[in-house]
């Protein structure tokens, strides 16, 4: 306890040693009879394995928390109502532009990888992807505009 106590709080000193002293008894066959010394390694190796796993915890902590504090500050039912949009708009495209844009979209394959799936060259799935993504440009701002037209006409 005194060796765990001058290197960390007490309380994880205390867990370490109930940690310690189990893993002694686990192992009781192959502990040697001076037991001092490897009780003192497997402590500093379970206080080791404490650490590592507390820095791990809190880094993951901060990039949830700085994830969350980059989200977008638009409301949840306005990302809905955009994710519908572009979900109408994609299913006005053919089905061969809507698999090039979600392979590189949805799927976020490379473009080699993408080439691979369709059984084309790289060349050739980046000129499709290029005009899917036009069409879809073209298509986007005609529902853009039909939704102003519509909107402007009273019912």
């Amino acid at each position: 306890m005194g060796y765990l106590v001058h290197r960390t709080d007490r309380d994880t000193a205390q867990e370490i040693v109930s940690e310690t002293f189990l893993l002694a008894w686990r192992k009781q066959k192959s502990v040697p009879d001076d037991a001092l010394p490897w009780l003192l390694a497997a402590a500093r190796r379970l206080l080791a394995n404490r650490v590592r796993s507390d820095l791990r915890r809190q880094a993951l902590a901060e990039r949830i928390q700085a994830v969350l504090n980059d989200a977008p500050s638009t409301a949840f039912e306005d990302r809905v109502a955009d994710r519908e949009h572009v979900f109408r708009v994609l299913m006005l495209l053919t089905e061969t532009d809507r698999e090039v844009l979600l392979l590189a979209g949805w799927y976020d394959l490379t473009a080699q990888q993408a080439a691979t799936v369709l059984g084309c060259s790289r060349a050739a799935y980046t000129l499709r992807l290029h005009r899917a993504r036009k069409r879809f440009r073209t298509a986007l701002e005609q529902q853009a505009s039909l939704t102003t037209i519509n909107s402007e006409v009273p019912a």
